[in-house]
């Protein structure tokens, strides 16, 4: 096996809009069936996140979107246990379509989405998600398994399909995979040097991402990130911004001009136009705010279930609806958000509000991460 692999820049080719795109504001991921218990681990043991399949998040109610209750069937919590230091990528076209096949195997054999994460981290670490026609010594493949350890012939292993559905047959004769660490199982799996096997942890947090872009649109991870704490529930300092992105506004300047749009109407429905254009465009590049986030995972701007946001971030949410939600941070654990107090449907009404009050408050949505504020394909000049 081929233990350490350079992640491959590869450009993310983004064509831009020729029209301007008024976003709504809804989002969400379909559900399989599969029941190995994830879990993890906090200060205090071993804490329940769901079953891999179907959990509790956001105080454990289902989501009540605009005085509709959502069915919970369709709702999946992938958990997620990262350790160490994440790190963020981008991908190409064809590194998404190999994680999306890899997940895909997975759900067709009933099993969980923890399954799918174990094994994109994997691909990520061993091919950078790449279908290679070589490598270490007879190494191939995306999860580069060798044709001399009995894992199948070269044009077998190069088959995206054939080679996920090898993995997940060693992977589940592993005892106790769902809940161990995830560098601990991928180790197991692929047998590299021993000094190699905690290279696999670093994936864990964007190989969530991909799984739940492909699993369906209600679809959310949830992160636990070994202690529970005034931070892991949005209370207590921000942490620092390290944006890379370049908008027409700063964070700071962003921030300003959403308290300053606080009370005003007119903005049903527009959460990603809304956002936009509170950081100076006059339109967001992206048709909702699912397929912003969809186009930020790619892009490695995406931070799944992290609870930790730095001021300016964009944060979004599952609404149970096909276009999900997504505000703006402004620090000290308040939010710039459309609709959220409305007194009427309709009504569009900007307010700065509690993050909570999105979760656990009359809409009660699931929380998908937050992201730097980019914003592919956007353009024109902001009106507020």
């Amino acid at each position: 096996m081929k233990g350490v692999v350079a992640v491959k820049k590869t450009a993310l080719v983004v064509l831009a809009l020729g029209l301007a795109v008024v976003s709504l504001c809804v989002l969400v991921v379909s559900a399989a069936t599969g029941q190995a218990q994830a879990r993890s681990e906090t200060c205090e043991g071993l804490q329940p996140l769901g079953n891999g399949q179907i959990g509790d998040v956001a105080g454990g109610k289902p989501v009540l979107f605009e005085g509709v209750e959502r069915p919970t069937g369709s709702q999946v919590v992938i958990p997620l246990r990262p350790e160490g230091h994440q790190t963020p990528a981008r991908w190409s076209v064809r590194q998404v379509r190999n994680a999306s096949s890899i997940t895909n195997v997975a759900r067709t054999r009933k099993l969980s989405p923890r399954a799918a994460v174990i094994a994109v981290a994997t691909a990520m670490q061993e091919s950078t998600l790449n279908n290679l026609a070589g490598g270490d010594r007879d190494s191939v493949g995306l999860f580069q398994q060798r044709p001399s350890q009995g894992w199948g012939t070269v044009a077998q292993l190069t088959d995206p399909i054939y080679a996920a559905r090898k993995f997940y047959d060693a992977l589940t004769g592993i005892p106790d995979w769902q809940t161990k660490p995830l560098a601990k199982i991928a180790g197991a799996v692929q047998r590299p040097a021993k000094e190699l096997v905690g290279e696999y942890a670093k994936w864990e947090q964007t190989a969530g991402a991909l799984v739940a872009k492909t699993w369906g649109t209600h679809a959310v991870t949830s992160v636990s990130s070994g202690c529970e704490s005034d931070e892991a529930e949005g209370v207590g300092s921000d942490p620092a911004a390290k944006f890379t992105v370049k908008n027409p506004r700063s964070a700071a300047h962003a921030a300003a001009v959403a308290r300053k749009t606080a009370g005003k109407r007119g903005w049903y429905r527009m959460c990603d136009n809304f956002v936009a254009q509170a950081y100076g465009y006059g339109f967001s590049g992206s048709e909702t705010a699912n397929v912003h986030w969809n186009r930020l995972v790619d892009a490695g701007l995406a931070h799944p279930g992290d609870a930790n946001p730095p001021a300016g971030s964009l944060l979004f949410y599952d609404t149970g609806e096909y276009a999900g939600h997504v505000a703006l941070y402004l620090g000290s654990g308040k939010v710039a958000s459309n609709d959220i107090l409305d007194t009427y449907r309709g009504e569009g009404k900007i307010a700065i509000v509690d993050r909570k009050e999105l979760t656990d408050g009359k809409w009660r949505l699931r929380y998908r991460g937050w992201t730097q504020p980019g914003f592919p394909s956007a353009g024109g000049n902001s009106t507020i």
